[in-house]
């Protein structure tokens, strides 16, 4: 079961390829506790967003 999300949440609806979905499934299968298709997208946001912080700090 996925963690429990914050109190306030919004749903979003989202149109993407399947080739997209896949490389998400993908990913998430390789995931020790196989999250479902929702969470696995927060994961990968979350590490996108990460990463760009960590390109974007000064004298990089």
């Amino acid at each position: 079961m996925p963690p429990k999300l914050e109190t306030e949440t919004k749903r979003l609806n989202m149109v993407a390829p399947g080739s997209w979905v896949k490389k998400i499934d993908e990913w998430r299968r390789q995931q020790p506790d196989l999250p479902n298709i929702s969470e696995a997208i927060r994961r990968l946001v979350d590490l996108g967003l990460e990463a760009s912080k960590k390109l974007s700090k000064p004298g990089r």
